[in-house]
């Protein structure tokens, strides 16, 4: 199976589950103080999250972004 008959296969993700593959991704790893952190947790236990799907929920609200599914329903930050 060529890459872009791959990719177009695909089902699309929930937000924050971790892709089969790895390609077009980006990590970054980052040190964050205890409260970003508490905040993070909290938010990753109320809605189910892994730790870069709430961190990507609280990067996109920072820079003024609106959230992805399922989390555009849910304005409680």
């Amino acid at each position: 199976m060529s890459e872009s008959t791959s990719q177009r296969n695909r089902r699309p993700r929930s937000y924050g589950e971790r892709p089969s593959i790895s390609q077009d991704r980006h990590y970054v790893q980052v040190m964050v103080y205890g409260d970003c952190h508490q905040q993070l947790r909290e938010l990753m236990e109320r809605h189910n999250l892994s730790a870069s799907g709430a961190a990507h929920h609280l990067m996109r609200l920072g820079a003024g972004l609106d959230p992805l599914p399922p989390l555009n329903q849910h304005h409680d930050h």
